[in-house]
């Protein structure tokens, strides 16, 4: 579908192994409810690559606006973590984030399958315009199964303290955009993102290969589906957490 809000989240991240099955009772039952719950955020939504032990994770937020990311209910989620989110943030491994303004949003519905493309222009200042993004874009919904296309361009300078993000430095990390790519299947979906990717690569001054992967939709959640009232932060889950034997890391 359209996305509702003008900006959006995107988060890559892979886990320990050891702490999989874990990480995806956490991060859908605490974590992206506690998130969806603050003010602006739209909704959320997991994907996963499960045949895959490095990217294997994506998640994205409709935000109502980017200041969503800067405001004080959400640092406040970050900077005091709940027990067991602190420790599962030791567990997490190449984690990348990039808070967009959407600059193109086309098609319909929710789709089972995303890929995920990050990439920079020719220089960091410089942004795609929106008409010719929609122009070169649009054409493509409907092919193999594509539902819908969002590009965002990414800013690097809102702040995150996030204590544990990724000290080696992939290459999509000087990424100043993110495309995103909904379809029906992954099979379908790979090949149409291939295509779009390529006319991306011949119409657009790009400073590196465009580097994307896809994933299924695992979990979606909107503030109307959350147990308690979306402007308090919503509770944590020990009752969960136990199941684990997790502990602080």
């Amino acid at each position: 579908m359209s996305l509702r809000g003008d900006a959006f989240l995107a988060l890559w991240n892979d886990v320990d192994v050891a702490r999989d099955a874990e990480y995806d009772c956490w991060h859908t039952f605490e974590h992206v409810p506690e998130r969806v719950g603050i003010p602006g955020f739209i909704e959320g939504r997991r994907y996963v690559a499960r045949e895959r032990r490095d990217d294997r994770y994506f998640t994205l937020y409709d935000l109502a606006g980017l200041e969503v990311v800067q405001s004080d209910a959400y640092r406040e989620v970050v900077e005091h973590p709940t027990e067991w989110s602190r420790s599962m943030r030791s567990s997490l491994l190449n984690f990348e984030r990039h808070p967009c303004t959407i600059g193109v949003s086309l098609g319909s519905g929710l789709a089972g399958s995303i890929a995920a493309c990050r990439f920079a222009l020719g220089s960091v200042a410089q942004e795609w315009d929106a008409a010719a993004a929609r122009a070169l874009l649009e054409p493509f919904l409907g092919m193999d199964g594509i539902t819908s296309i969002h590009l965002g361009p990414a800013r690097r300078d809102v702040a995150f303290p996030l204590s544990n993000a990724r000290s080696d430095v992939p290459a999509s990390a000087g990424a100043n955009h993110v495309l995103l790519i909904e379809g029906l299947e992954r099979h379908a979906l790979d090949r149409g993102t291939a295509r779009v990717v390529a006319a991306v690569g011949q119409h657009v001054p790009v400073d590196c290969p465009l580097a994307w992967k896809s994933f299924d939709l695992a979990f979606r959640i909107d503030p109307s589906d959350l147990q308690y009232p979306t402007t308090a932060r919503q509770p944590p889950r020990p009752d969960l957490m136990r199941r684990f034997n997790a502990h602080p890391g």
